[in-house]
């Protein structure tokens, strides 16, 4: 770069070096530079257009993805009480439809008879998958393979199944479970030489070692109707409580043993000796219950809640040593340990706690056999009154007396307590706050149970959430209906999402004509964008394709939908309304319809907002319209940007050196005008002639 040598000044000589180099620059600039500023601006406008544009596409899209196929075919409950009377029941349940397994899309699931551990599958040796109508894909092994391996293949070939192994008594077995649901999508299997077990086809004649373990499903809807419904008891979950025990007090030996309905049972030793620790043993282990403490004031009591309500859901516990307090019996009955036929009692003490309440039991001889026996202490503990009823059991070898709390004290803990000769009989047992029951309901006056208060599969496509008892007065119907509000909802979400995409796209690409007479249109960024236009063109032909198998509805037109003259979507509530009634399951289908075939996305068989979801799928991804447009903009400005930079350093130069040359032209005629200055003063001085 050239660099100045004077100093611009016009002190220095008759010229304004500063002005006549800035003006010679500022030509320079007008014609190099600002070309290309201008360029950068417009491309930098049309950057964060396209920005607007993507932002609002990306809007819409969200708008669209909202839309899903229960937004068209939605269904309602209501529920009405046709009794008489003043004390009506309220709110006794509510329903929600298609909420259950019954009604979703299931795929197919196939597994292969056991294969031993360490079988080899050859090299080369293949299969080939099809599901549904799809081509079929090719799996060739590409060295000698296990089981392991071959399932590792399948899944590397996206062959449109999910491979797996499970292992049972019978050996190794390959699972393929097709990865698209419905009757349409099923798995047809052909193999060769040592792969060949795996062939399955149902339709053909050949035999096959594969069984169909899950068979596919369509999604349904939840069968529409009117059901009588009553409720005379609802799911509950066992809760049990023990006997008050005084605060501090420790459990230094023994086990406990829970077990609840079917599950395993779990042997439980606490690690700390405390009530507390009791607890958390209990709820760190797989018992299938949950512990708390619950004070009274005075004593504390350990609450054990079984997980699951309903009547299988039972708890058993066996306590043994000092954990004998917290033993209970399905039956509510409490069992001393082993009595030899026979066994009298001498002396010693008997202490009955029923709930907080301790009675003294004092047996006598009753039966005047000589001797105090198990009888005579049964029927003292009877004569206590104390809450439970005694008797006597006996298991072909050993008497046990049994304790069953009955009354008002049904629900208590039992403890009884011997010294002496009594203390075999010591025993014990939590109280039952809750037993474990099932729900019990009508359905259009068949008998139906359920351990949760959260019925399914009973109504196909609905549950019903039960949350009180109804009575004999009450007279419920349950309706199940199409929901044809929900599909205005939709239908106005629709229409609504893509006029306010056509009004950004407006104001992006609107040209406004000057009502001054020689200005320029005034024209918005987008104006002249081709890019713009086709994305509204693919848009309009979307939403205006036809849809097979509506059953007479085929176009949103059908239904109430048409473009308006300024390009934005208007609804025919009428129109709609009266599709709706007349073809629910047509809007459905117009809307979310699904081919099978997904690779065809521009297929007759997909619905509008199927198709608009992979249109912009496609407008929005990184190699799509947008992201190209914005790409190509991007680098064009980079090559401008370099540009500029060359000629900003292009004028630098130029004003260097112009400032130098201005510069010594001024020095020069500096030098010219002081010797013009000294010539004249000099002649002025000559001697005039003649004088």
């Amino acid at each position: 770069m050239a660099t100045s040598t004077g100093t611009i000044s016009t002190s220095a000589g008759p010229l304004d070096v500063s002005t006549l180099v800035s003006q010679l620059i500022s030509a320079e600039s007008q014609s190099q530079l600002t070309p290309l500023t201008t360029q950068a601006s417009s491309y930098n406008t049309l950057i964060s257009a396209y920005g607007n544009l993507k932002s609002a596409l990306s809007t819409y899209q969200s708008a669209v993805k909202g839309l899903t196929e229960a937004s068209f075919s939605s269904q309602k409950s209501s529920v009405n009480n046709a009794g008489t009377g003043t004390n009506l029941t309220t709110d006794p349940f509510t329903a929600d439809v298609n909420s259950d397994d019954s009604t979703k899309i299931v795929a197919q699931k196939i597994q292969s008879a056991g294969i031993a551990s360490g079988t080899t599958f050859n090299a080369g040796d293949s299969i080939a998958i099809k599901i549904g109508t799809n081509s079929p894909v090719f799996v060739t092994l590409q060295a000698n393979a296990t089981l392991s391996g071959v399932r590792d293949a399948i899944n590397a070939a996206s062959a449109g199944v999910t491979a797996s192994v499970v292992t049972d008594g019978s050996g190794d077995h390959l699972v393929l479970e097709s990865n698209t649901g419905g009757t349409a999508n099923t798995i047809k299997v052909t193999a060769n030489n040592s792969l060949s077990g795996f062939a399955y086809d149902p339709s053909g004649s050949t035999p096959s070692t594969m069984t169909q373990t899950q068979a596919p499903r369509d999604a349904t809807k939840a069968a529409s109707g009117t059901y009588s419904v009553s409720v005379s008891q609802l799911a509950q979950t066992q809760k049990l409580s023990s006997a008050g025990i005084t605060p501090g007090t420790t459990f230094e030996n023994g086990l406990l043993a829970i077990k609840t309905g079917t599950g395993s049972t779990a042997i439980i030793k606490p690690a700390t000796n405390t009530l507390q620790g009791v607890r958390d043993a209990i709820n760190s282990s797989d018992a299938g219950v949950n512990a708390t403490i619950v004070s009274d004031g005075t004593n504390d009591h350990l609450v054990i809640t079984a997980k699951d309500s309903g009547a299988a859901n039972t708890i058993k516990i066996t306590g043994t040593g000092n954990y004998s307090v917290f033993s209970f019996d399905p039956s509510g009955s409490v069992t001393s340990p082993n009595v030899a036929t026979g066994q009298t009692y001498a002396s010693g003490s008997l202490s009955l706690k029923v709930g907080d309440t301790t009675v003294a039991i004092n047996p006598t001889d009753l039966n005047n056999s000589g001797a105090i026996d198990l009888n005579d202490v049964m029927t003292s503990i009877n004569n206590a009154n104390a809450g439970v009823t005694a008797s006597i059991s006996n298991d072909g070898t050993n008497d046990h007396l049994v304790l069953t709390p009955t009354g008002s004290s049904a629900t208590s803990a039992v403890s009884l307590t011997g010294a002496g000769d009594y203390s075999g009989l010591s025993m014990g047992a939590m109280g039952q706050l809750l037993k474990a029951q099932d729900a019990k309901l009508s359905i259009d006056g068949v008998a139906v149970t359920s351990p949760s208060n959260k019925v399914e599969n009973v109504i196909s496509g609905v549950t019903l959430n039960l949350a009180k008892v109804t009575t004999s007065a009450d007279n419920f119907t349950l309706n199940i209906s199409n929901d044809t509000s929900g599909i205005t909802t939709a239908a106005n979400t629709f229409v609504s999402a893509y006029n306010t995409l056509a009004k950004t796209i407006s104001d992006l690409t609107k040209q406004t004509p000057s009502t001054t007479l020689g200005e320029s249109t005034n024209s918005s960024p987008l104006a002249s964008e081709s890019s713009v236009q086709t994305i509204l063109s693919q848009l309009r032909n979307t939403m205006f394709s036809s849809v097979d198998g509506g059953n007479g509805i085929s176009t949103l037109s059908d239904i109430g939908i048409s473009f308006q003259k300024d390009g934005t979507l208007a609804l025919d509530a009428t129109k709609l309304s009266t599709a709706a009634t007349n073809n629910f399951a047509g809007i459905a289908n117009l809307f979310s319809a699904t081919d099978p075939d997904t690779t065809n996305t521009t297929s007759s068989k997909n619905g509008i907002v199927t198709k608009l979801q992979t249109l912009m799928d496609s407008l929005l991804s990184d190699s799509g319209l947008i992201a190209t447009k914005t790409n190509g903009l991007q680098a064009s400005l980079k090559i401008n940007q370099d540009r500029q930079t060359a000629v900003q350093t292009r004028l630098s130069n130029m004003k260097d050196a112009y400032t130098n040359q201005f510069n010594q032209l001024n020095v020069t005629l500096a030098s010219m005008q002081a010797t013009q200055s000294y010539l004249t003063q000099q002649l002025a001085n000559l001697p005039k002639v003649g004088s």
